[in-house]
């Protein structure tokens, strides 16, 4: 939908998050005697404007079809019954990130999603193309929102997108990545056919420009075996990894950083970077000295320091049962204490309790709410710690409870594979009390991705 659509028309911004901010911000300058409404379902404080009305509380169709356009925020579910009432009685939905796609159709963009490694790969694909002199604008689900950068910014914007910005997405990438696709977010989708088809959006987007995947994915493999504009990693005729090698084609690149790059599923996050690059003509055999500069991403298998002999690592972002088995992995034959566990949103733990067979920790912390049916499910599994389950009623008994149990040379790692909610404000409350809790100023951030 193009900004010049909206003109006249009766705009609402439903949520007054970071991007919701961002929206109104963007449509205040390109409209500013237009009067506006913002939704949000908890309290609000934005500046004061006599030309923007806000209304707390729950989304009701009633109000929301009496507007022309609302522009949904992330958070914001294009499922929820009031929405489809309100698009059902005509009402045009669209997004921040949608109206900044309308905008730009002659930007060189890279589109990046995945249920897990998206931050890492966009963070390490922009990292790269800088390394190779070109001006990057890293930009979506991570960085600074589309519509708040300047329109000169870059010679190639590098996007994140969620499950959440795809699901009603209209835009046309230059190119595009899909990583992997899992369960995840069932209950914003409506359940995992929803999720898998939002996440596979991407790909119709991107029809007729290079798109990237996992060979090793295989849901994409059945998908688009037969695509010919797809480039894989993950091949052993392209970038991929091999007994915890980087290979590109019969080439190894040994050597790199490990402490930037823990564990084989970051070696798989920088093949994606790599042929991302490769498909934007760029050789990545010459960028891996740029390796050793690149600090990782917070709340991502983050080392945040040793106490004691015992290392820290938060990996708060984990918020998947996938992520948490790639973050055992990842250190795979050190002693490790596992603190689990938070929003309960009745995942299936089958599959990944079985892959923790081969990385049982030393001890695991499970934390509230999905604590209590994670420990017993571990106990039914087999799984059997030399430590011991302990279940705690918070994050900061749990640290008590690492106390009495850690050892020199244990690594006590934070992957609690669920969303923060309710205990905290979000993965990044989550982490930095983890970090307080540990006696570590968590504002240095140190090595480390997820």
């Amino acid at each position: 939908m193009l900004g010049s659509e909206l003109a006249g028309r009766d705009i609402a911004i439903l949520g007054a998050g970071r991007e919701g901010r961002s929206a109104l911000s963007w449509l205040r300058r390109q409209f500013p005697d237009t009067p506006l409404t913002v939704y949000d379902e908890r309290a609000v404080s934005l500046e004061p404007d006599p030309l923007t009305t806000v209304v707390e509380g729950p989304l009701e169709a009633e109000r929301l079809r009496k507007h022309d356009v609302l522009i949904r925020s992330p958070g914001i579910s294009p499922y929820r019954p009031a929405l489809r009432l309100a698009r059902a009685a005509g009402v045009r939905c669209t997004s921040a990130s949608s109206l900044w796609f309308a905008a730009h159709p002659q930007l060189n963009t890279i589109c990046i999603t995945g249920t897990k490694g998206k931050s890492t790969t966009a963070a390490l694909t922009a990292h790269l193309l800088k390394a190779a002199g070109l001006r990057v604008q890293l930009a979506g689900n991570i960085g600074t929102p589309l519509l708040d950068c300047p329109d000169d910014a870059a010679d190639w914007w590098v996007i994140e997108l969620s499950s959440y910005q795809l699901a009603d997405l209209e835009a046309r990438p230059s190119l595009a990545a899909i990583l992997n696709v899992s369960d995840e977010h069932l209950d914003w989708h409506g359940g995992a056919a929803a999720y898998r088809r939002d996440k596979l959006r991407l790909a119709e987007l991107a029809a007729g420009a290079p798109l990237i995947l996992n060979f090793s994915d295989r849901l994409l493999l059945a998908e688009f075996s037969q695509d010919e504009n797809v480039r894989w990693f993950g091949h052993a005729e392209g970038w991929h990894v091999l007994e915890n090698e980087l290979y590109f084609g019969s080439q190894a690149l040994p050597d790199l950083p490990r402490n930037r790059l823990p564990g084989p599923h970051n070696l798989e996050n920088l093949a994606a970077a790599l042929t991302l690059l490769q498909a934007a003509g760029i050789s990545g055999l010459d960028l891996r000295p740029a390796l050793t500069d690149f600090k990782g991403l917070p709340h991502r298998l983050q080392y945040l320091g040793t106490v004691g002999g015992v290392e820290f690592v938060n990996d708060s972002l984990a918020t998947t049962p996938v992520a948490t088995v790639a973050a055992l992995e990842a250190y795979r034959g050190r002693p490790v204490i596992l603190l689990i566990g938070g929003l309960d949103r009745g995942l299936d733990w089958t599959q990944p309790l079985a892959r923790m067979q081969g990385l049982c920790p030393q001890a695991v912390i499970c934390l509230p709410d999905s604590g209590a049916g994670l420990a017993a499910a571990m106990a039914a599994a087999g799984l059997l710690p030399g430590r011991g389950i302990h279940g705690v009623p918070d994050l900061e008994a749990g640290m008590r409870r690492v106390a009495g149990l850690s050892r020199t040379g244990d690594v006590v790692l934070l992957s609690p594979g669920a969303p923060s909610f309710p205990h905290f404000r979000d993965y990044a409350e989550r982490g930095e009390r983890f970090a307080a809790a540990a006696g570590i100023n968590n504002e240095k951030e140190t090595a480390g991705l997820g």
